[in-house]
């Protein structure tokens, strides 16, 4: 439970997670690291990667960042992704027996869910934040705003449609996290390797980050001196 709320706070804190889904492994990989070059600390390699758990392993080692498996559909991709040494499974749907055995395992569970009945269910079994998706599809920021009215008690990743343009209005909505994944993870510079163009996008994207938060916390501020 510590483990599950310090990652929470951290991930609150930095806001950005990006999920990487490549055909190769060594694009994987190589993709993931240009990230954490360019600040990102939070990455799930999906589990569409062929051979995700080996880079789920090596990336792992790099203290500067919290690996998680993405696409996680059953309890073999949740054992596969804790033995590789993944700290967060993520699922685009809401399966029980997943997030039972990754609380059984101590990870945190960040289970998918498009519906009411799937956000509720998929709390009450134990998922830590629920990844609203797909989030556009769905409604988006729109949706966001209506669903915490019942269920204000839920924390929600943002799972999709989070652009450099639009990030500032993902940001004001405070959820726990924004997933972000073709933004950044874009298919020509991944097929041209030019991993320095994805670090250089993730650099965006955290430097957006850390404006919003910080002109946030001067409003903040000046808001106490006001009172």
């Amino acid at each position: 439970m510590a483990h599950a709320e310090s990652f929470i706070t951290d991930l609150k804190k930095h806001q950005l997670m990006v999920a990487v889904r490549t055909e190769t492994p060594e694009d994987a990989y190589h993709a993931a690291l240009a990230c954490v070059e360019g600040g990102i600390r939070f990455i799930e390699i999906t589990f569409s990667v062929p051979g995700a758990d080996e880079v789920i392993r090596r990336l792992s080692r790099d203290e500067r960042v919290a690996v998680g498996a993405g696409t996680v559909l059953c309890v073999d991709d949740a054992r596969r992704a804790l033995s590789a040494g993944a700290s967060y499974l993520v699922s685009p749907n809401f399966d029980e027996d997943v997030v039972k055995f990754t609380k059984k395992e101590g990870l945190v569970s960040i289970p998918g869910a498009c519906t009411p009945t799937e956000i509720h269910r998929a709390h009450t079994a134990g998922g830590d934040i629920i990844k609203l998706f797909p989030f556009v599809e769905i409604g988006g920021l729109g949706f966001l705003k209506a669903i915490r009215g019942p269920m204000p008690f839920v924390r929600y990743l943002l799972g999709g449609g989070a652009t450099l343009d639009n990030l500032s209005a993902y940001l004001a909505a405070d959820a726990a996290g924004i997933l972000i994944g073709a933004a950044i993870i874009r298919r020509e510079l991944v097929a041209e390797k030019d991993w320095k163009s994805i670090a250089g996008l993730a650099r965006g994207f955290v430097r957006k980050a850390a404006e919003f938060s910080q002109n946030k916390g001067m409003t903040s501020h000046a808001e106490v001196n006001r009172v």
